[in-house]
């Protein structure tokens, strides 16, 4: 999930272990917790269009009953809270069928039971043309038989969809994606209120070739009541109720919900309120020491980390870190302007000192990677001696930047004479001349957009080289409707305008970036391939590096190696750094468990506090 560059997505473990713990659990929910985050919430809760890191982390608080959930350390596990049993079946086409049979007693929070109907309704609804008409990344079902003619409204049926009775369906994994590193997760599903979304009159049925909907769910009759619903509050299956969602001060305000049965371990909330909220990192430590937030996640600059440390040292405060699951970047468009060509990607790395600039940023609390990863990814950790050797690490270097736009025909001034001084130029195929000119947007009250004003923009060896780049300050709301070409969200917005972008991105367990590259019209037009880079051979090395069994991790490895090779070569996104995260918190907060991969909404639901 994106999120701005200064803030708060294969086995990870905390670096900080917490002391252990004598306080005693309440027996029932108490207290109330207000957590703090630096990325401000948009109120688009479900992640399909342009949900923010912090509108998932609501997402997750209202969401429950997956068939399949992950633990602290990333691993996929059978939720036995909310499945009975469950069946995979190989099939003779090579395609692998999971049957789900899901437990009674499964409800909403407003007392609704969910059936079977529900989980196949996540797949159903979130697959459909209707959604992807709307811009909506319509990739549930993707490896699943028949998404892709489902998605693209070719096929009214979804033949790898079936629903067999009330507590009983089945997925099956298409077979072009068997094996697939993370099957599990692939062929899982959590339940949505379809009426909500809807409402009554649409159906799912299923005649036994696969599920279907009834023929009035269609763009023109649901866009409206969709649009209406996904910035509402939905029914949560989740441990946490949306009470309140206040667009003035981004605040969000929950309270348990009382018919969870609990995740997979059967773990029920034990903090009554939890109160999400917009802080900046200039005052954090402050809104921490005087109560106004007891919980500050994912904090990783240097400043603010040892500002907390020093907190901490006073008493009545704790903390923990751990390694992140994700990096900080330049966001470039590959496909308009200068940075549609990979050597001005090259230079601008060139161009830039990351070791310095990461240094300056974290405070040592952090390190430079040289592709789409996280320091805490155990993948990268087992591999880092190879990929050090094989990729390019970009060094400062005016000389090298030069030469690459030289060799790219960057070699005009602006009346198309021999470039001698002031802004480059190159002649386009229609033999129209470009100004070596980037337009960088970036978000307001961002240190990284501050740090990279002066490490970047005005360096001089930036306008040494020929370059200029021109930044637009914004909220990060809208920095992410432009990267995404959002136009459901305004036409401005789905006109290409910026060629840079600086924001971060964390990972979760599912390490799969098939989507992220793919080269599909369709899926690149709904948003899922921010960068808009049209590489074959990155997509195909992005797919091969999860068609691999489950259990071979030395084969998943290598397929890793190889589509960082590639991407470091192509350069989508320039990396700046992945950090140490730290979280603060106060001492009346007990049983705080962290790791990158178990989102804030993990720590909350085993937690507790004492007033």
């Amino acid at each position: 999930k994106e999120e701005p560059a200064d803030v708060v997505e294969e086995d990870t473990e905390a670096v900080d272990e917490p002391e252990e713990d004598v306080a005693e659990e309440p027996s029932e929910p108490i207290g109330e917790v207000t957590i703090g985050n630096s990325t401000e919430l948009s109120g688009d809760w479900i992640p399909y269009w342009t949900n923010l890191a912090s509108d998932y982390d609501i997402y997750n608080f209202i969401t429950g009953y997956g068939t399949v959930e992950t633990t602290f350390e990333g691993e996929y596990v059978i939720n036995e809270t909310a499945v009975e049993k469950y069946e995979a079946t190989e099939n003779e086409d090579g395609s692998k069928t999971y049957t789900w049979t899901i437990k009674d007693g499964l409800t909403y929070d407003d007392g609704t039971p969910i059936t079977a109907y529900d989980y196949v309704a996540s797949v159903m609804l979130w697959s459909s043309p209707v959604v992807g008409e709307m811009g909506a990344e319509n990739t549930y079902g993707y490896y699943l038989k028949g998404w892709s003619e489902f998605a693209k409204g070719e096929s009214k049926v979804f033949t790898g969809v079936n629903l067999i009775d009330d507590k009983t369906f089945a997925l099956t994994i298409s077979e072009e994606y068997v094996p697939y590193f993370y099957e599990l997760n692939a062929a899982s599903a959590t339940p949505t209120k379809l009426d909500y979304w809807l409402d009554e009159e649409v159906e799912i049925l299923d005649d036994g070739e696969g599920c279907y909907f009834s023929d009035n769910f269609t763009t023109e009759n649901y866009q409206a009541k969709i649009e209406e619903a996904r910035f509402g509050i939905y029914p949560s299956s989740g441990p946490y109720v949306l009470e309140s969602y206040d667009e003035s001060t981004k605040t969000a305000v929950l309270k348990v919900n009382d018919k969870f049965l609990g995740n997979y371990e059967g773990r029920k909330p034990l903090i009554e309120t939890v109160i999400y909220k917009k802080i900046t990192n200039e005052t954090a430590i402050d809104e921490l020491s005087t109560g106004g937030v007891d919980i500050l996640f994912g904090i990783n600059e240097g400043d603010v980390i040892n500002a907390g440390l020093d907190l901490v040292d006073k008493g009545g405060f704790d903390y923990h870190d751990y390694p992140r699951s994700g990096y900080g970047k330049l966001v470039f468009s590959c496909d308009f302007g200068p940075t549609e060509s990979a050597k001005v990607r090259q230079a601008i790395a060139h161009l830039l000192d990351r070791n310095d600039f990461a240094k300056a940023f974290t405070g040592g609390f952090g390190s430079v990677v040289n592709g789409p990863y996280g320091e805490a990814m155990w993948f990268y950790q087992e591999t880092k001696a190879e990929l050090n050797e094989r990729v390019n690490q970009y060094p400062y270097s005016l000389e090298s930047a030069i030469e690459l736009l030289e060799e790219d025909g960057w070699i005009y001034d602006e009346n198309g004479g021999e470039y001698k001084e002031g802004i480059r130029y190159k002649k386009t195929e229609d033999g129209e001349l470009m100004p070596l000119v980037i337009e960088w947007a970036s978000s307001e009250n961002n240190a990284v957009s501050d740090l990279l004003v002066v490490k970047l923009q005005e360096n001089p060896d930036v306008a040494a080289a020929g370059m200029k780049i021109n930044q637009t300050v914004m909220t990060f709301d809208e920095l992410v409707l432009y990267m995404y070409r959002d136009g459901s969200q305004g036409e401005k917005y789905g006109v290409p305008t910026y060629h840079m972008f600086n924001l971060a991105t964390n990972f979760s367990p599912t390490y799969d970036l098939s989507t992220t590259y793919t080269t599909d019209p369709d899926l690149v037009k709904q948003g899922a391939n921010v960068n808009r880079i049209l590489d074959e051979e990155l997509e195909k090395l992005a797919q091969d590096m999860v068609r691999k069994d489950p259990e071979d991790r030395e084969g998943f490895k290598a397929g890793f190696v190889d589509f960082i090779v590639r991407w470091n070569e192509l350069l989508p996104d320039l990396p700046l750094y992945s950090n140490i995260y730290h979280d603060f918190y106060s001492d009346r907060i007990h049983n705080y468990q962290r790791t990158d991969l178990a989102r804030i909404t993990d720590t909350i639901l085993y937690a507790f506090v004492t007033e």
